[in-house]
């Protein structure tokens, strides 16, 4: 029973009870009320509506045999360039064939020492090389920048904070590797982003803390290396990244003191964190997610600013350039930080960050949202990697891969739980659909998230009959007994009224076709699922050398109610490896007795 109707007859009974009681005072037994049984009442419901990302479990693929933090970028229609942290360096990886393969790695940025003090005596610092990002301009050239921690010892004890961005050019179509330049110095500076505007103007994102630091001070063991508030920062080139906007500049008698001055200051809250910026551009704006200990755990937030006066003033506390990032305000318990935020050509755009939400509070996993326009409001969440509970997901990014993907690439100690490794996944991206014609030429749905198995969907339509094409792949077929379920196939799900309901009614209905072409089928009727007839229903098989294809005929005089305008439709998919284990797994954000989660298909 769900929700809606536990309510309703709480208040059933309310009002019952309160009309026995008042009738127990009247002296006619006979106008004692009689209680009726819980009448059912569909509950029409806001429909998920817009994109939705499906995930293929196929295409996880290990990119290097350690490290963290990777992102990545397209050069061409088949070259991807990838950056990624190992052992303190940052490493680069080439890929031809559009990830398939890739070359061996070379170091960008190198792990390096250079002398502090601890009082009068010399130590040495460890200049580790982290959260490396990198960025194609309009011009060929590649951009890459990373952040650096120091790193000392002292009595046993590490100590270890953030400190510095270093940038280096790749000219000349990516063969040439100019020196490292250092552009910025300061305690809290880490999480560099770059963004090109459009007038080929390059900017630097990154977080800083917000008191400047004498340089001799940071390499000092005298120098507290708590940060009591990070802010968002930003410093710019117009040469393409030779000469930046930051400098060192010397104060007190004699020049006595020097900092690094010349940033922006975008974002800031009073004693609180704002980091780890991710840029992007939204229609006429800037965008920037990053994340916001507001209260006490951290939250995406976006701030934005036109581009073509961008950033006049710094953003803080609370104002109307400055948004939380999700729809749905979450608990303070999940801790939800380290964004990325990539812009779609299609008009949406989408935002990644790590969550503890479910899980152990050590073990964090990535997360995708979606908005649909302006970068507000973000929601259809979906978890890329499938990974069990034990086992992080973490330092993520996104790249648009194509018109149909995207790609999430993560840090995970999946398959090994001494070591992180950089990962990727692919995201198919499904939208609602418009079907005009009898023809099936492409298959947009995808489902396949959970195992090596998935189905790919598409829909014909004609005066009389509703087509399905589905092409599952499955490289262990389990046959169903004739009349279970138990066993590979698939499952259509059709609101033909298209009434969006919380739960399924009369028009509602849904369909186990098994890989062999057995059909079985279910009626909605008040919020169950009834067992109904599959006359209506024909079906093609066909055996593939990967699994098998359904050719699926629905007459719509079956269909009651069918809406001529459009409907609802999902589908899952069923993965067996013997008939006593498998699993079910729906489209994206789809759930089975929902139809309001179903996906909008119009005629």
């Amino acid at each position: 029973m769900n929700i809606f109707r536990i309510y309703k007859s709480i208040i059933y009974f309310a009002i019952a009870s309160s009309t026995l009681f008042i009738a127990c005072d009247r002296d006619d037994d006979d106008d004692v009320p009689v209680i009726v049984d819980d009448v059912y009442t569909p509950v029409e419901m806001t429909p998920v509506s817009g994109l939705r990302i499906a995930w293929d479990y196929s295409s996880l693929q290990q990119l290097a045999d350690e490290g963290s933090s990777p992102e990545m970028i397209r050069l061409s229609d088949s070259s991807l360039v990838m950056v990624y942290e190992s052992a303190g360096s940052i490493h680069l990886k080439k890929s031809l064939n559009n990830g398939v393969s890739w070359d061996n790695s070379s170091v960008l940025f190198s792990k390096s020492t250079h002398k502090g003090y601890d009082g009068e005596y010399e130590l040495t610092y460890t200049d580790l090389m982290v959260q490396p990002t990198i960025v194609l301009l309009e011009n060929g050239d590649l951009l890459a920048a990373c952040g650096v921690r120091y790193r000392y010892t002292v009595s046993d004890s590490d100590i270890e904070f953030p400190a510095s961005i270093r940038v280096r050019r790749i000219a000349e179509n990516g063969t040439v590797m100019e020196p490292v330049q250092e552009v910025y110095t300061n305690l809290g500076c880490e999480h560099p982003d770059f963004l090109q505007l459009p007038d080929g103007v390059v900017q630097l994102y990154f977080s800083n803390g917000s008191s400047s630091v004498d340089l001799e001070m940071m390499s000092s063991t005298e120098l507290s290396v708590d940060i009591e508030e990070q802010r968002i920062e930003m410093i710019s080139s117009g040469d393409g990244g030779q000469t930046w906007s930051g400098a060192v500049e010397e104060f007190g008698p004699d020049g006595m003191y020097s900092a690094w001055t010349g940033s922006k200051v975008i974002a800031s809250r009073a004693n609180k964190n704002n980091n780890c910026p991710s840029a992007t551009i939204v229609n006429n704006d800037i965008v920037i997610a990053y994340g916001d200990n507001n209260t006490v755990t951290y939250k995406p937030y976006v701030v934005r600013s036109s581009i073509t006066n961008n950033w006049p003033y710094p953003i803080t506390g609370d104002t109307p350039d400055r948004d939380y990032a999700l729809y749905e305000i979450l608990p303070e318990k999940y801790n939800m930080g380290v964004p990325d935020l990539v812009s779609l050509p299609q008009g949406e755009t989408i935002l990644a960050y790590e969550t503890n939400a479910g899980r152990p509070s050590d073990k964090k996993i990535m997360e995708v949202a979606i908005s649909s326009e302006n970068a507000m409001d973000f929601k259809h969440r979906t978890r890329p990697f499938p990974f069990s509970l034990d086992t992080e997901a973490v330092g993520n990014s996104l790249l648009y891969f194509n018109d149909s993907s995207v790609v999430a690439l993560t840090s995970t100690d999946f398959q090994n739980n001494e070591t992180l490794a950089p990962w990727m996944i692919k995201g198919y991206l499904v939208n609602e659909l418009v079907i005009n014609k009898r023809e099936i030429e492409n298959h947009p749905i995808f489902v396949g998230g959970q195992s090596e198995a998935n189905i790919r969907v598409g829909l014909g339509i004609d005066e009389t009959n509703l087509y399905v094409d589905a092409l599952a792949i499955d490289p262990t077929p389990v046959l169903a007994e004739a009349g279970t379920e138990n066993g590979d196939g698939i499952y259509l799900y059709i609101d033909a009224p298209n009434r969006s309901l919380l739960d399924v009614d009369a028009g509602i209905f849904k369909f186990w076709i098994s890989s062999k072409g057995e059909v079985v089928r279910w009626d909605g009727k008040e919020g169950s699922w009834i067992p109904g007839s599959s006359d209506g229903v024909e079906v093609i098989e066909t055996a593939t050398d990967s699994g098998y294809k359904l050719a699926i005929t629905l007459s719509k005089e079956e269909l009651v109610n069918f809406n001529t305008d459009g409907i609802r439709f999902g589908v899952g998919l069923s993965d067996f490896v013997n008939p006593e284990e498998g699993k079910t797994e729906l489209l994206s954000l789809c759930e089975d007795m929902r139809s309001s989660t179903w996906l909008k298909v119009s005629f």
